[in-house]
């Protein structure tokens, strides 16, 4: 579907579920995504991974990853992801554990720790 805005026009996926099963693919050799950042982007991303991933009953774990004492561990174990099941856990052991990064962190923070990253 495309939608008109005053100075462009975008195409809108709306549809799709249909490919889902293409996922395992699209992710093969991948056994962790860490998500890292429950800002802005962290949930939506985060959350429709993990639920697109168990549609199509991959086995690929969607893990969070937060700086330690963050208050938004809360509000990521409210949504599902938790210490105990694998899914939630520090910036640092998430990265080291993961096979693919989504850094969802805003710019300002990606400045100051980008550096600590060993790619």
């Amino acid at each position: 579907m495309f939608v008109l805005f005053s100075w462009m026009s975008q195409y809108i996926v709306t549809e799709g579920r249909d490919l889902f099963p293409l996922l395992p693919d699209a992710f093969k050799g991948i056994k962790q995504i860490g998500c890292i950042g429950w800002g802005s982007q962290g949930p939506s991303q985060a959350q429709n991974l993990r639920d697109s991933l168990a549609e199509v009953k991959s086995d690929i774990v969607v893990k969070i990853g937060l700086r330690k004492g963050s208050r938004s561990f809360a509000e990521a174990r409210s949504a599902g992801f938790t210490e105990e099941n694998g899914t939630l856990g520090d910036i640092w052991e998430t990265v080291s554990g993961s096979d693919l990064v989504l850094l969802l962190i805003s710019d300002s923070a990606q400045a100051v720790i980008y550096g600590n990253f060993r790619i």
